[in-house]
């Protein structure tokens, strides 16, 4: 049976939660929760968790929670974002039945209907807790904290269903991205309604099946390596852009054929890697090539 590793990092947190049972724990109740670097909001946003996440508490500051995610990253999320739960309840949680939102964007309403009020966004890749409801048209949906709502039933799937109907094929991972044209950069953004570079290709593989580490500087080491020449690249692969001299990458995207990939750079967009193209990408050099998807 085929298994998307979309909750590995969730199922890893779970099964500690008895080695650490003193620890705080949380769940994300926001569609997208900045994580930033200090608890204020001037500061630098560095990562996101999404609506479903499970989060390990580190410490409190008035409204401000510190937290570990799952990819691992640690920062600060105000306390609005989160709903805390004992280890019971986030092992409760585990085993409950859940919705996937699969909609690039919605909303969860009161009542389901469209002229309902509504209880908060939902965006693709957010996860809710069944609550076994369904009128013609819609699913009955829990928060992380108990609040119940209504989405349109064909903007969810059974997360178990969906996970096992994944097929990370280079196709899949190029079309997803396309449906991302045009959303605006942002550092930190790795959902519909922003993303950074390497953040739209964790976000095109992981809906596809495949987990990726979040950063260019790990997903540089993920697949295997390819020559960085256009006559054996193939769609799917993973374009490295940063310094010839130290390897380091500053920059990533998805070859999509023909001499082009798909990033975000200042936007999610197409580039071409050839110099007299009208969209040739002028940043960095090319520094390797990593095939993910044969």
């Amino acid at each position: 049976m085929k298994r998307v590793v979309l909750f590995a990092a969730l199922l890893l947190l779970c099964a500690s939660v008895s080695a650490q049972s003193e620890a705080g724990w949380a769940i994300v109740e926001l569609s997208g929760c900045f994580v930033r670097n200090a608890p204020d909001y001037e500061s630098g946003v560095d990562t996101q968790a999404r609506m479903g996440d499970v989060v390990l508490l580190l410490d409190k500051e008035r409204y401000w929670y510190n937290v570990q995610t799952p990819e691992p990253y640690q920062g600060w999320v105000t306390e609005l974002a989160l709903s805390v739960k004992t280890a019971e309840e986030i092992s409760a949680y585990r085993s409950a039945p859940k919705w996937i939102c699969t909609a690039e964007y919605t909303h969860v309403f009161e009542e389901p209907s469209l002229q309902a009020g509504r209880v908060c966004d939902f965006v693709m890749a957010d996860v809710v807790r069944k609550t076994g409801e369904s009128v013609p048209g819609w699913v009955g949906v829990m928060l992380p904290s108990g609040r119940q709502g209504w989405v349109e039933a064909d903007a969810v799937a059974d997360l178990g269903e969906w996970e096992d109907t994944r097929e990370c094929t280079a196709g899949n991972v190029i079309a997803l991205a396309r449906k991302f044209l045009g959303v605006p950069y942002m550092w930190g953004g790795i959902s519909p309604k922003h993303f950074d570079c390497s953040g739209l290709v964790r976000f095109c593989f992981m809906m596809n099946g495949r987990q990726l580490p979040r950063d260019c500087s790990q997903q540089i080491k993920a697949g295997k390596a390819v020559p960085c020449e256009l006559s054996v690249m193939k769609p799917g692969d993973l374009l490295f852009f940063g310094d010839p001299h130290t390897g380091r990458p500053g920059h990533v995207g998805i070859y999509i054929g023909g001499g082009q990939f798909i990033h975000a750079s200042q936007l999610v967009r197409i580039s071409s890697l050839c110099s007299e193209a009208p969209d040739y990408y002028g940043g960095k050099p090319l520094i390797a090539v990593r095939r993910i998807v044969e």
